[in-house]
């Protein structure tokens, strides 16, 4: 052992962390709840995001609407712990009716894209949160993973908006027909990003 080693080796062994040992991560916890990431912290916070953004969309895009709308912001982080339930779906199922009920009928807006784009982020941030405890953090691999499902999911609103923006001064008497096949393709759209989201490397 050299002379320098032997001076600092105890203070360097007390410091340096064992190869196995688990990795500590800083948390936070509210009152009595369990304690919560800030990679999971972080989740919430897009998840909101999203749903702001949609708001903001939807009230671009109809001149304005009811106060209370906004309140459904705070969804997110109330149901935080529930990432994984029917929650998240639910929100945006009320945003999604209340998109179709606010807009007048038979009108395109350009804002329906970036309304389209709260619904992805905001949709994918609590499927990402739900794959980890709360406490739990992203790998590198899984968080690139969801944001290329995400880039290509907004690369496909993008085609719609702009196929229905060429469409839109047609009278093609889609009516209710183009809005009921609209909804299930969301519907089966949402259904396979629950059930078959992107692999967790192990």
């Amino acid at each position: 052992m050299r002379p320098w080693e032997r001076l600092i080796g105890g203070r360097r062994s007390a410091a340096v962390r064992p190869p196995d040992a688990p990795r500590r991560r800083r948390t936070l916890r509210f009152g009595a709840g369990p304690e919560w990431s800030f990679a999971q912290l972080g989740a919430t916070a897009a998840a909101t995001a999203g749903v702001l953004v949609h708001l903001g969309a939807l009230h671009r895009a109809v001149g304005g609407f009811d106060g209370v709308w906004w309140l459904l912001a705070l969804v997110p982080i109330v149901s935080m712990p529930w990432a994984g339930s029917a929650a998240p779906l639910a929100l945006w199922g009320v945003l999604l009716v209340g998109w179709f009920v606010l807009t007048p009928a038979g009108t395109f807006s350009w804002w329906s894209l970036v309304a389209a784009a709260g619904v992805i982020v905001g949709h994918a941030a609590p499927a990402l949160s739900a794959a980890s405890p709360p406490s739990g953090s992203f790998s590198r691999v899984t968080v690139r993973q969801w944001s290329r499902h995400v880039l290509v999911a907004l690369s496909a609103a993008g085609a719609v908006a702009v196929t229905v923006a060429a469409l839109s001064g047609r009278d093609l008497q889609l009516g209710a027909v183009g809005l009921v096949v609209g909804l299930l393709g969301l519907a089966a759209a949402l259904w396979w990003v629950r059930t078959s989201p992107p692999a967790t490397p192990e």
